[in-house]
């Protein structure tokens, strides 16, 4: 081992030169050759590093002192940055922000999906940059009386930071969250410790519907008696009004997820309402949703505008969760068919086109790549649109939608890198990249949502 191999012992520390941005929102420096992804970095600062994890052809490191910042680096506006592990863009200006954002694009589909020369939108910028989020998650923690409530610090699940008011949720979910802190310490029931697997309270999850003002809020808890759950119910509901749903739900798994389990209703109904592009959209406590309503009407439209429906086509909607894009499509074609493998999103896709007034939209439950094998349509879809996962779609779902032969193809996009890798696909199945758009769905964050238009070549 030479003496810069020796340099990039974890645990040693370092000088170093940040000179871009890696996918995922790290620093970039290189010495001799050798990469190091400098977590909490920004282009142009010179910063001093401790190396966290060493491997033969990078390492990976973060900043213990920015010595010399970039002129691109500002304040970060919350005062948990660096504890808590969200928002790790904020101290880059927002327009650099947006700029290596669709970089990352462009880089994505260049070198994963051997893509260029099509026709990149210039990036919708996030409006509003705070207070957009739409769902949040939190952990409680801590020993009995002194119970917190926040999020996981980087790389640490097992230590949480105490929030007070995080900027990316409203003013008004974070004070419901604030109460439902005080209540569970005045409690006398211990936080859940996920090392013992033991106490009670787990993760609290609020949902708001942005434009109908409506929220709801799910405590989930281990299994075990609820002590003054209904005072609880009583007392929000009386103390914040636009609460419409108080949930119960219990994790009796070792997994520290907060979603995807039964639940009873305290308080309310068992939903509440979001709206989106004119549509009334009914969310579930397990409903995929984009989490920034605001800019999810903007990337709905967006694929809209790609489509170029004239109201004669017949659409194939892939992934369609609720229904959102095939419901606002339908008003601009023939027909749309959606296909979601989630049951009970399929359920509630046909009561919000029942609520919407839709009657030209059905939808199937199913795997997509068994749905397209087992289809039998009146005619070929005029245009397929597809949402992924952040997986993207599998290779067998894309040679599917290939033999579907629709004249277009619409990819809605939460993973630049994934998507770029089924766009290869696509190509070599003869469809031709005409349009890219990124949309800013995460201020302050690496993350992008991403549109993209295919024409199938003649």
């Amino acid at each position: 081992m030479n003496s810069l191999e020796k340099s990039f012992k974890k645990g040693n520390e370092l000088e170093l030169e940040i000179v871009n941005l890696a996918f995922g929102g790290k620093g970039v420096a290189r010495l001799g050759g050798f990469v190091i992804f400098v977590e909490g970095a920004m282009p142009g600062d010179r910063v001093r590093a401790v190396i966290v994890r060493s491997r033969p052809s990078y390492a990976e490191a973060r900043v213990l002192e920015v010595l010399n910042p970039s002129r691109s680096r500002i304040e970060p506006a919350c005062s948990y940055f660096g504890d808590c592990g969200g928002c790790s863009w904020q101290t880059l200006s927002y327009e650099e922000q947006l700029r290596y954002k669709q970089h990352q694009v462009s880089e994505c589909l260049g070198h994963i999906g051997g893509l260029t020369g099509s026709a990149m939108d210039p990036p919708l910028a996030a409006e509003p940059l705070w207070r957009y989020r739409n769902k949040v998650e939190f952990t409680f923690a801590g020993p009995e009386g002194g119970t917190i409530l926040g999020f996981h610090k980087p790389g640490q699940w097992q230590q949480v930071v105490d929030i007070d008011d995080c900027l990316l949720h409203s003013r008004l979910t974070n004070r419901i969250r604030n109460h439902i802190r005080a209540w569970v310490r005045d409690s006398g029931v211990p936080a859940y410790d996920q090392h013992r697997q033991t106490g009670f309270w787990r993760h609290l999850v609020l949902r708001e519907g942005l434009n109908t003002g409506e929220v709801m809020v799910n405590i989930v808890t281990a299994a075990g008696e609820f002590p003054g759950r209904q005072e609880l119910a009583r007392e929000l509901t009386r103390l914040f009004p636009p609460v419409a749903s108080i949930l119960w739900s219990i994790n009796q798994t070792r997994a520290s997820v907060a979603g995807g389990f039964p639940f009873s209703v305290l308080a309310g109904r068992d939903h509440i309402h979001e709206k989106i592009g004119g549509l009334d959209l009914k969310i579930s406590p397990a409903s995929f949703l984009q989490t920034n309503t605001a800019m999810a009407e903007r990337l709905y439209l967006k694929a809209l505008e790609y489509a170029g429906l004239s109201g004669d086509e017949l659409v194939l909607d892939l992934y369609s969760g609720i229904g959102s894009i095939a419901l606002l499509f339908a008003g601009n074609c023939r027909r749309v068919l959606g296909v979601e493998l989630m049951e009970e999103a399929v359920e509630l896709a046909r009561e919000n086109a029942l609520i919407n007034q839709v009657e030209n939209a059905q939808f199937r439950s199913g795997k997509v790549r068994v749905a397209l094998k087992e289809l039998a349509l009146e005619r070929q879809p005029d245009l397929v649109v597809l949402d992924p996962p952040r997986a993207g779609a599998s290779k067998k779902e894309v040679s599917r939608i290939l033999g579907l032969g629709a004249p277009r193809i619409v990819y809605v996009s939460c993973n630049a890198s994934t998507m770029a890798g089924n766009a290869r696909q696509l190509a070599d199945g003869g469809y031709r990249l005409l349009r890219v758009g990124a949309v800013d769905m995460f201020p302050h964050t690496p993350h992008i949502e991403t549109v993209a238009l295919f024409k199938r070549e003649s």
